[in-house]
């Protein structure tokens, strides 16, 4: 199960590719703590595979499939790349001025970042939930990739309101919002 109690995956597997092997290490589950004043949330953080892999329509999609224990999707190594990143920006939610935008489904963030793979400047989409679980508060980022088109791009910029990370989490105690079906993304363990 992991070192936390929770029904997501917590260690994830290197991959090979081309006789060279890839550490998927630094997605795995972690705590954070934002804290501003007295207000102090620690959360348990996980990823999806989402964050590393896309469909077969990316230019930077390899022949190497990876699964967990919802589904199978390629290798993106442009997403895997920018991956490496994840943790420390999703530290560092609480220190910088990030504005957090929530739907129906998700919340998100974006950044402008370096692609290495382009190496221009693009915003970088990191979509995350906040739920319970087992008393814990956890953050699953569901997917995080350089955003070219749709809400987030930079055709399409963000025009509603965000919200910071306390804003968020406060909501998270208010509505005390359990695991539900509506999180599938987050049972993911490897059968």
């Amino acid at each position: 199960m992991g070192k936390f109690h929770i029904d997501s995956i917590q260690e994830w597997d290197d991959f090979e590719h081309d006789g060279q092997t890839y550490s998927l290490k630094h997605l795995d589950a972690h705590e954070v703590v934002y804290q501003r004043g007295s207000q102090v949330f620690r959360f348990v953080v996980t990823y999806s595979l989402h964050c590393f892999t896309k469909d077969e329509t990316s230019e930077y999609a390899i022949e190497t499939f990876y699964e967990d224990g919802r589904e199978s999707r390629q290798i993106d190594l442009e997403r895997y790349e920018a991956s490496k990143n994840l943790p420390r920006l999703i530290n560092a939610l609480s220190n910088q001025k990030a504005v957090v935008f929530e739907t129906s489904e998700e919340k998100f963030f974006t950044i402008n970042r370096l692609n290495s793979f382009t190496g221009k400047v693009e915003p970088y989409k990191i979509a995350f939930t906040l739920y319970k679980e087992r008393r814990l508060r956890c953050l699953h980022v569901l997917t995080a990739f350089f955003a070219r088109t749709g809400e987030g791009s930079e055709q399409n910029p963000v025009v509603k309101k965000g919200k910071n990370i306390f804003s968020v989490a406060s909501a998270l105690e208010r509505k005390e919002k359990r695991l539900s079906a509506a999180i599938k993304e987050v049972r993911n363990q490897k059968k």
